[in-house]
C-alpha cells in the first residue's frame, strides 16, 4: 500500500557506491529508514541535496508491513528553510539538533505532538533575524517534556542551590555523586526554566556560560537515555556560539 508521509531528516549514510541511507522522524510513524538512490543532479526530484539536516519532506513509499527500510517514490520540500541554508550558524544549530535528535529518537513512541514541536522549533529559528545564539539550548530544555525526563520546577520556588543531574532536582546540598551544576550554572538554569523561544533574547549569556549549560545539558540526557553516545556536532556548534 502507497502511503504519504511528513519526515523530518536527521541524518544520511552512504550505502555501497549508489545508494543513500536515511534516518528521519515521521510524523505519523516515528523512526523510519529511507534507502534512495545517490543521485548528485541538482534536477533530479529525488536529489540527495534535498535530505540535508532537519529538512522537513513530503515521502510517498510502499508501506508493506513486513519493510524495514522504504524506497521512497516521490519526495516534495514541505518548507523551504532558506534561511537555514544560508546561515553557517543556523545550520551548525541543525546539524547539532539533527545528531542529538538521531540518538535521543532511538527508543520510545514518537507520534505528532513530538513532531510538530521540532517541526514549528526549526521554522521558528529560520524565520530569526537575529539574537539566537540561545535557541539550541532553549530547544533542549523543552525537549525534555516530550521525552518524559522533564525535571519538577516547582522545585524552582525553594532556593536549592545545586541542580542534581541524575534526580533531576533541585537541593540546597551537593549530591554525593557529584554531578550537578551550581553556583552561575545553577542559577542560569532557573533562567532557562522561563525561557522560550520570544523572549530567549533578553537573556543574556556569556560565551563560557553556554558552553557550560549545553554540556550540562546534554551531560542531562546521557544520564537519562541510555546508549546515548558523545555528540561529533557538539565542538563545531560552541565554536560558533562562543
Amino acid at each position: 500500500m502507497i502511503e504519504t508521509h511528513q519526515i523530518l531528516v536527521l541524518g544520511t549514510t552512504r550505502y555501497g557506491a549508489d545508494r543513500l541511507l536515511v534516518r528521519a522522524l515521521s510524523r505519523t510513524s516515528g523512526r523510519v529508514t529511507l534507502s534512495l538512490p545517490l543521485v548528485r543532479s541538482q534536477r533530479s526530484p529525488m536529489r540527495a541535496s534535498l535530505f540535508r539536516p532537519l529538512a522537513r519532506l513530503e515521502v510517498m513509499w510502499d508501506a508493506s508491513p513486513t519493510a524495514s527500510v522504504f524506497r521512497p517514490r516521490t519526495v516534495r520540500v514541505v518548507e523551504r528553510q532558506d534561511s537555514i541554508m544560508a546561515s553557517p550558524a543556523k545550520m551548525a544549530i541543525a546539524m547539532f539538533l539533527a545528531e542529538f535528535l538521531s540518538y535521543a529518537t532511538l527508543e520510545g513512541d514518537f507520534g505528532d505532538v513530538f513532531f510538530d514541536y521540532v517541526s514549528s522549533a526549526v521554522a521558528w529559528l529560520d524565520a530569526c533575524p537575529s539574537d539566537y545564539a540561545n535557541f539550541h539550548i532553549v530547544f533542549l530544555f523543552r525537549l525534555s517534556r516530550f521525552l518524559g525526563i522533564q525535571p519538577d520546577w516547582e522545585e524552582l520556588k525553594g532556593e536549592g542551590r545545586y541542580f542534581d543531574l541524575v534526580g533531576a532536582e533541585f537541593t540546597d546540598n551537593r549530591p554525593a555523586h557529584g554531578v550537578c551544576l551550581e553556583g552561575d550554572d545553577a542559577h542560569a538554569a532557573r533562567q532557562l526554566a522561563r525561557m522560550n523561544f520570544p523572549t530567549m533574547h533578553l537573556f543574556r549569556l556569556s560565551g563560557s556560560q553556554r558552553t557550560a549549560i549545553l554540556r550540562r545539558l546534554v551531560s542531562f540526557y546521557r544520564l537519562h537515555l541510555p546508549g546515548f553516545p558523545q555528540l561529533k556536532s557538539l565542538d563545531v556548534l560552541e565554536t560558533v556560539f562562543c
